[in-house]
């Protein structure tokens, strides 16, 4: 399996705990070994919109922030 992985984490989000995609499916076809597990955790300073991360195994995980609404950067800027 060697899509692309792209996970969304929350606006104010610094920590983060996904499950690769790509582990999973490596267990569930027996190819894993099922030593390492399938979730890692990574951490995304507030600057930064996105970044690649890599799982245990060396899978590529593309970690992207949450954009606030419309909405809210209107009610934001009239604070």
């Amino acid at each position: 399996m060697n899509r692309e992985q792209v996970v969304t984490i929350a606006a104010l989000a610094t920590t983060f705990t996904v499950v690769c995609e790509s582990c999973a499916h490596d267990d569930a076809s027996g190819y894993g070994g099922g030593s390492y597990g399938q979730s890692f955790a990574g951490r995304l300073d507030l600057d930064l919109d996105g970044g690649v991360f890599l799982c245990r195994r060396g899978h590529t995980v593309v970690v992207e922030r949450e954009r606030p609404a419309a909405e809210e950067l209107g009610s934001a800027a009239a604070a």
